[in-house]
């Protein structure tokens, strides 16, 4: 009996001569398994890195700590730039005030000193010497710039004294008209002033009132005041004594 068990081993020996490797584990997983380094990509010893999908590949890391301390040394530069140029136009304009209001109520207070005087010996040349006087205050002009003019006027009217003058700096440049009515006998008396013209409030005669800030402005001057008539306590006669009612 023993002799019966050859042919399953000339079986297996027949087919393992068609199909090499039948029979062997080594020959079996060499036909199964990919070569090896073709994992990812395909390509024999590639060594690329696996990524998820959609996503994408790491840029160099820049220096983010840099572009936000520039942002802000930026920002602290331009803040303080405009905050300079905010704290100069406030002080600009707060001399300008300055000069403007002393003007007005130095002329004013000049025309109170003619109006003591006898009437033949009242003055306009004063207020030209007044003017003067304003532009050479050091007290008034701040950077030397201040150029007080005295226009036209006139202090030949028994009850009025009325005058105009310009207020010229680098920040601007204003126009007014001063009065002062002493009627009655000089019991009745009535001061002002108004603007007629100014850089801050455009081109023309005045319209509107000029805001001076802090509260202080000029009203702009009526223009029933170049009506005809004589002068009485209520208003002055601004054309009675010369004085243009556009003088721009």
């Amino acid at each position: 009996m023993a002799p019966a068990a050859e042919p399953a081993a000339s079986f297996t020996n027949q087919y393992s001569a068609v199909w090499p490797g039948l029979g062997h584990n080594s020959g079996v997983e060499s036909e199964i398994a990919p070569p090896a380094g073709d994992v990812a990509t395909g390509s024999a010893g590639s060594r690329d890195e696996l990524r998820p999908v959609g996503a994408r590949p790491r840029g160099p890391r820049g220096p983010w700590w840099l572009v936000t301390v520039l942002a802000v040394a930026v920002a602290l530069v331009v803040g303080g730039s405009v905050q300079r140029v905010l704290d100069q136009r406030n002080a600009a304009r707060t001399l300008y005030r300055t000069q403007v209001l002393t003007t007005v109520s130095r002329f004013l207070t000049e025309a109170d000193s003619q109006f003591g005087r006898p009437h033949a010996q009242r003055s306009a040349v004063a207020f030209g010497d007044l003017a003067d006087s304003i532009s050479a205050d050091e007290g008034v002009n701040g950077a030397g710039t201040l150029q007080v003019s005295l226009g036209a006027g006139s202090a030949a009217p028994a009850d009025q004294i009325a005058f105009s003058a310009t207020v010229a700096s680098p920040y601007a440049s204003t126009t007014f008209a001063m009065w002062d009515i002493h009627a009655n006998g000089g019991a009745t008396q009535n001061q002002g002033a108004c603007v007629l013209w100014s850089s801050l409030l455009g081109a023309g005669r005045a319209t509107t009132a000029l805001n001076l800030g802090g509260g202080a402005g000029l009203q702009p001057c009526s223009p029933s005041w170049w009506a005809p008539g004589p002068v009485t306590p209520k208003q002055p006669r601004l054309g009675l004594a010369g004085i243009p009612r556009s003088p721009r």
